[in-house]
């Protein structure tokens, strides 16, 4: 799923890989560490869209907390929910400049059981 809003866009969907951190040279003689996730955005009736999240700063220190984490809250196949500002990729693929993330709802249930749902209307106890 894919909102915009502005020259902002929401998506949601499973990453497709394990999140990748990647280190660069800065001008400084230190280096600049970005952190790479890509979304596989399921969208009715047509092909899914692989998104691309770059994060820095914040974000991607909450980001490498969650990948350091024992249980794994954070791998291939998680469902996560993003926003950023749109940025320049290759290929095909769209690229977000990631500002807000989450890989759990602010009600604590796990998402990807939204299939129980529709049998009873109810949430397993």
């Amino acid at each position: 799923m894919a909102f915009m809003s502005g020259d902002f866009v929401y998506v949601a969907g499973n990453l497709a890989t394990d999140p990748r951190v990647q280190r660069f040279p800065a001008a400084d003689g230190m280096y600049d560490e970005v952190v790479w996730l890509t979304v596989a955005v399921n969208h009715t009736g047509a092909a899914t869209e692989y998104v691309e999240l770059e994060a820095r700063g914040k974000t991607k220190e909450y980001i490498k907390n969650l990948i350091a984490s024992p249980v794994k809250p954070l791998c291939k196949g998680s469902f996560v929910m993003a926003g950023g500002s749109p940025a320049k990729a290759k290929g095909n693929k769209r690229k977000l400049k990631l500002v807000v993330f989450s890989s759990e709802t602010s009600l604590g249930y796990d998402v990807l059981n939204w299939d129980r749902l529709r049998g009873n209307g109810q949430a397993d106890e």
